[in-house]
């Protein structure tokens, strides 16, 4: 039971290729250089599977050209009986072919089935990562809000409680406090309640810009499980029962944050929302913004409560979490949701439950998550792209394939070849990039990065892969033009 929330939480992928990022994460110290410079390898090392694939393609080729007369002319002798032409047909591809027929079909066979087992693979680690990095973000974030809410009323309880009037005028001046975490020699943790020093509304900072600490206002270890067992031992007629309640992690923060942050109903209005530290704090601003006047036109102000005082502590102190672990890259403010402005850096909590399961969420979830998330979402949230990552793939794609259609165009019109391009190859050359595209658009940052890396090596070897089938292919058509000549010197009558 002490460690549900650990149960509850997804359990780190492992995989070929989780193992592999993990060696190159571990010497570049980012997961995205990790995956570029990962991308590259495979890209060298598949480029070169994919030199002898082109190879063997401009072979097959070449036969098909040497040998389409005599399929032309079987088809047309034969077009009224198919099973003759076909058994022709058969006799021309052993005549031409022999064996390289059937095995470079079935290299091209395997060599497009590995393809799509990189792929596909890479892809479902990647997504599992995606989904596990996300769990852990937010849980490291969930846990420093409710261990910051928790040191806080520790602190409040043993010194008064809220109605104490020096703990009201300690969070008048809530600026003044903060959180910090102490990690010991032994791998614990323990959350503090601090108070720096103010010169008026603005830090006092040391030589370093660090703040000045006045002291330590108290202490309490850093969980990441709150749950207990209650055991009730009753006494009746000389018979003892034992009563056992389990808490579960989540039910005791929700009752924590009921006592600090209470949802009203009727007849329930206490703790420390209804104190009054301020009147008349700050003005009243509607949805988008925009101050709130009353009828006569005058402004309306907002009283500062006691809970209003502890949510902008344990908020700062979350936000600094945040900005100092997010996922982030160059634009991407979460590499681990999808380019896209219509997708936020802050992640929902529907998003969040399609990425970890609702299985994975403990009791109550939702109200532990929107008693601080909204807030961080508010201080800084923004869109997560701008369509950067699928336009890329889609436009670096089409430009591999232009490159390639160019250069099979030149050496035809070089060889005095006029060939069409089929209808299916024509289509598969549109589909190709707009499926990469919607990869890159629907899933996250860091498989598109993946695909994007991999057109642009692609691209950038092509010339190179291209030079090198050339130079095979006319060294092959050279050799098979070499034949020895035999001179016959027997007398003719």
């Amino acid at each position: 039971m002490a460690n549900l929330s650990t149960l509850l939480a997804l359990s780190e992928p492992s995989g070929f290729w989780i193992s592999i990022i993990k060696a190159f994460e571990a010497v570049t110290n980012n997961y995205v250089l990790a995956i570029i410079f990962l991308t590259v390898v495979i890209r060298i090392i598949w480029g070169i599977v994919d030199t002898y694939s082109k190879y063997n393609q401009q072979k097959m080729n070449a036969i098909q050209v040497k040998m389409q007369p005599e399929l032309d002319k079987i088809k047309a002798k034969y077009e009224k009986t198919p099973q003759i032409m076909n058994q022709k047909q058969n006799e021309v591809y052993r005549k031409y072919y022999g064996r390289s027929y059937y095995t470079g079909c079935l290299v091209m066979l395997l060599i497009t089935a590995l393809n799509m087992v990189i792929f596909f693979t890479l892809f479902s680690g990647l997504n599992s990562m995606a989904a596990y990095n996300i769990d852990a973000s937010y849980n490291n974030l969930k846990y420093s809000y409710v261990n910051s809410v928790n040191v806080i009323d520790e602190y409040v309880m043993a010194n008064g409680g809220y109605e104490d009037a020096d703990m009201q005028e300690l969070f008048r001046n809530y600026q003044s406090l903060g959180i910090e975490i102490v990690s010991a020699e032994d791998g614990s943790q323990s959350i503090n309640l601090v108070q720096y020093q103010m010169d008026g509304e603005d830090y006092v900072l040391d030589e370093e810009g660090n703040r000045v600490k006045v002291s330590t206002l108290y202490t309490t270890d850093y969980k990441t499980d709150f749950g207990y067992i209650d055991q009730n031992v009753t006494s009746s007629d000389g018979q003892t029962s034992t009563e056992t309640t389990v808490v579960t992690s989540n039910r005791y923060l929700i009752s924590l944050l009921n006592r600090v942050f209470p949802v009203y109903q009727e007849g329930e209005e206490i703790g420390s929302k209804d104190i009054v530290l301020i009147e008349d704090y700050t003005p009243a601003l509607d949805e988008d913004g925009n101050a709130l006047v009353g009828e006569n036109g005058e402004a309306i102000y907002e009283d500062l409560y006691f809970s209003t005082a502890v949510q902008n502590v344990c908020m700062n102190y979350v936000v600094e979490v945040y900005d100092e672990t997010k996922d982030s890259f160059l634009w991407i403010e979460n590499i681990w949701l999808a380019d896209s402005p219509t997708t936020q850096s802050i992640i929902s909590y529907s998003t969040l439950v399609s990425q970890v399961g609702a299985t994975n969420l403990d009791y109550g979830e939702n109200l532990i998550y929107d008693a601080f998330m909204n807030d961080l979402a508010d201080a800084r949230g923004r869109v997560n792209g701008y369509y950067i990552l699928p336009l890329l793939c889609v436009v670096i794609s089409t430009l591999s394939i232009l490159l390639n259609n160019l250069h099979t165009k030149r050496k035809n019109k070089r060889e005095g070849k006029e060939v069409k391009v089929a209808g299916a190859n024509k289509w598969m050359q549109i589909i190709v990039p707009i499926i990469l595209g919607i990869f890159a658009l629907f899933y996250n940052s860091v498989f598109a990065i993946y695909m994007l890396t991999g057109q642009v090596v692609s691209t950038i070897i092509l010339p190179l892969q291209l030079y090198i089938v050339d130079k095979l292919v006319n060294r092959k058509k050279k050799n098979d033009n070499t034949t020895t000549i035999t001179v016959d010197y027997a007398r003719k009558f």
